[in-house]
């Protein structure tokens, strides 16, 4: 091999030069992108508290009720998550977002016991649900077998057409 010169490794035909990501020309995002389905997100509406709840066991209301209009049929996707407390080893608690008064595909499942010990534990649920045109009604509960607290939560629904 001449001195200064580059070649390909051995067994290689061609050579591939590495690529300095943190000098890689990428492009700047505009806009929404479409998802793998086609779907366009066009608008999202979130919902939060920060001061502490006492719950009794049971479904309890956890954000007030927001309309969603959609133009045409659409899908809803919310993002859950929520902070509970409980001096019960054994309790279990779900998130349970509600389109309409109906349960959304994944809503209240329990996400697993919390007690006294982990302090407040976060639980998190995402879910979905397709709608046809018109108004809706978002909100969303939380379920606990035992009483329990709620701390901060945050709640975004998604709009998809």
């Amino acid at each position: 091999m001449a001195a200064g010169k580059k070649h390909a490794p051995q067994g290689n035909a061609k050579s591939h030069p590495g690529v300095n990501f943190a000098k890689a020309p990428f492009k700047i995002h505009k806009g929404q992108q479409r998802s793998k389905n086609g779907l366009k997100e066009k608008f999202l509406v979130e919902t939060w508290g920060a001061t502490t709840v006492a719950l009794f066991g049971g479904f309890s209301v956890e954000d007030t009720a927001q309309s969603i209009h959609c133009k045409n049929a659409c899908t809803i996707a919310t993002v859950n998550t929520a902070e509970f407390l409980s001096y019960y080893s054994y309790n279990q608690v779900g998130i349970c977002p509600v389109v309409d008064g109906y349960f959304t595909n994944g809503s209240c499942y329990f996400s697993g016991t919390v007690s006294f010990s982990d302090l407040y534990a976060n639980r998190t649920n995402q879910t979905n649900l397709a709608v046809g045109s018109g108004t809706h009604i978002v909100q969303t509960y939380v379920y606990t077998t035992q009483p329990a607290y709620l701390g901060h939560y945050q709640n975004d629904y998604h709009v998809y057409q």
